[in-house]
């Protein structure tokens, strides 16, 4: 059992190197990214990892800026995905932004939300494009905020409030237990959409 533990990936999986695909590549990055951040992706480790050399790297990508833009890709397929089904099911307007919250608890990310966010800060592209996701996600929170009926000027504050306990709860209570996650977010969620709670 030991042995199999220090495989190769690409053994693991029972695929020859030559097999590996662009995906392999990025899914090995995607759960680099959540074990050491940012800097802990490098192109040497990675293929270490899969059990190639560095130079097939290149046959996929051309540098290590075009895998980061790669995994922002996977992170917004994650989100897309994942979210879009559960809130359109959602009944009403609460259960569409509860639907939106817990999933983005669920989601299958570690820290690999708060690394790309954090690239961000550097890269004015990487901003860009996450700045456009967060509107649209603020958008939808303010227009169910509105449904639920407050006023746009308070459901937009709202949904910005929305917004930075979804973007800071990994970082905040990423050790917890799930369910303890769930459950606080819960009681958030419910003082945010209650029109009795100023």
């Amino acid at each position: 059992m030991a042995e199999s533990a220090s495989l190769p990936v690409a053994e693991k999986q029972g695929k020859s190197t030559e097999s590996l695909t662009r995906d392999d590549w990025i899914s090995a990055a995607w759960d680099m990214l959540g074990e050491n951040g940012l800097d802990g992706v490098r192109v040497e480790p990675l293929a270490r990892r899969l059990g190639v050399t560095k130079g097939s790297f290149y046959w996929h990508f051309k540098d290590r800026q075009q895998l980061m833009e790669a995994l922002l890709d996977r992170w917004f397929s994650i989100w897309d995905d994942q979210m879009l089904p559960d809130m359109e099911e959602a009944a009403n307007p609460a259960d569409r932004i509860w639907a939106l919250f817990e999933s983005v608890l669920g989601r299958l990310t570690r820290g690999q939300t708060v690394s790309l966010r954090m690239m961000s800060h550097s890269d004015a592209d990487v901003a860009r494009r996450i700045d456009e996701r967060d509107a649209q996600r603020l958008s939808f929170l303010t227009s169910q905020l509105v449904e639920i009926g407050f006023a746009p000027d308070e459901a937009r504050v709202r949904g910005q409030v929305y917004q930075t306990i979804m973007t800071g709860e990994y970082l905040r209570s990423g050790g917890l237990p799930l369910e303890e996650r769930v459950a606080r977010a819960r009681s958030y969620h419910l003082m945010l959409s209650s029109l009795n709670v100023s």
